[in-house]
């Protein structure tokens, strides 16, 4: 049974890039009140390693929030998904997919393809459907 059968349809590129743009706003803005409650009890440098944590965190777990939505996807009406199970994105799913972000890119070429997936979408196994 392939995609077409279960009526699934998968969410367009420009809305995905969309979803992590936004994804990457709310980490920066994450790690930014971090550092600004930190940095006065814990010293500059530490809540700094703190604020890039928290923010870090948050862009690579987020996909696996309630229903596979981050607050980026939930925004756009997107969500992950497994590819077979079309269960929501788990975090060992949301950390293999946003793991590879630094290929940059080379992980969004794959997008273009037939499958319209990215290189983290293909390694987690999972997919990006509309809601």
């Amino acid at each position: 049974m392939d995609l077409q059968d279960r009526a699934i349809k998968l969410a367009h590129p420009g809305k995905r890039f969309q979803g992590q743009f936004i994804d990457g706003f709310v980490a920066y803005l994450l790690g930014a009140i971090a550092f600004y409650l930190l940095h006065t009890v814990i010293g500059k440098d530490m809540s700094i390693l703190v604020a890039i944590a928290i923010g870090v965190t948050y862009f690579l777990f987020s996909d696996a929030l309630p229903n596979g939505q981050s607050i980026g996807k939930k925004l756009l009406k997107i969500r992950v998904v497994n590819q077979e199970t079309l269960l929501p994105c788990s975090l060992a799913e949301s950390f293999l997919r946003n793991i590879t972000f630094p290929f940059g890119i080379l992980d969004w070429v794959f997008i273009f393809f037939g499958s319209h997936r990215r290189l983290g979408d293909f390694i987690a196994s999972t997919i990006v459907v509309k809601m």
